[in-house]
């Protein structure tokens, strides 16, 4: 008797049939998994901005998160407690140009002088059991990074621009967010997406007064939790 080869046509159709329903099981699972991975991303970053909330008071120090917008990753620094920054980029334009004038006043000596304090010098975080580089789970990118001294939400470069910035010398694209010695944070929003779906993500939300960090499904606008406070200081007469 001749050993039966191949497939009847009703064994392909069940094959088929056990091939769909697994896929339709194993692609919203797969992306549970990825949702996971997000709103993991972004809770480890609010308590990233928790603990340098308490940790900036106590040692009277500035921290910098450098986010990695290119490279989806983030680095936790920490330089000088006199760190400036600035409202919007017309503030750090006119702080520049002032420091200018001023350099150009003094010296070659004190100038030089001038010039390496104004250099504002923060190094990587080295504290046992705190990691200070993270990278974003594999699935997970930047959608963006807000803080007002950028004037708009900062976004990764586009893929068609990466090369010209590398040939520029640039290097990937860096944005930072400040929290200061005094126990407040700049006011920053930042928002985690899948790369395959940017519409699906996690907002981190650090309040600049309160000190409050918020994580939310949902994409905020940018400013939005801030409309209570006045856009001018009160007079007095």
């Amino acid at each position: 008797m001749r050993a039966r080869s191949g497939m009847t046509l009703l064994e392909i159709m069940v094959v088929i049939a056990i091939i769909a329903v697994v896929s339709a099981v194993a692609i919203p699972s797969m992306g549970a998994v990825f949702d996971l991975e997000q709103r993991g991303a972004a809770r480890d970053l609010a308590m990233t901005y928790k603990f340098l909330l308490n940790e900036a008071s106590m040692r009277n120090v500035t921290f910098r998160i450098a986010y990695n917008l290119d490279e989806n990753s983030y680095q936790v620094e920490v330089g000088d407690p006199d760190t400036l920054i600035f409202s919007s980029p017309e503030a750090f334009e006119a702080h520049a140009r002032e420091q200018d004038r001023l350099i150009h006043r003094l010296d070659k000596q004190g100038a030089d002088e001038a010039a390496e304090a104004a250099t504002q010098r923060f190094a990587g975080l080295s504290m046992m059991g705190f990691e200070s580089k993270v990278e974003l789970p594999g699935n997970s990118v930047w959608a963006f990074v807000y803080t007002p001294q950028y004037g708009e939400p900062q976004l990764p470069t586009a893929e068609d621009e990466r090369e010209a910035r590398e040939r520029d010398g640039l290097g990937p694209k860096i944005v930072y967010s400040y929290v200061f010695g005094s126990g407040e944070a700049e006011y920053t929003v930042v928002r985690i997406v899948s790369a395959s779906d940017t519409e699906d993500g996690y907002t981190v939300e650090v309040e600049p007064v309160s000190g409050v960090v918020s994580v939310d499904s949902d994409l905020r606008d940018v400013g939005a939790s801030l409309s209570w406070l006045p856009s001018e200081a009160p007079s007095f007469r």
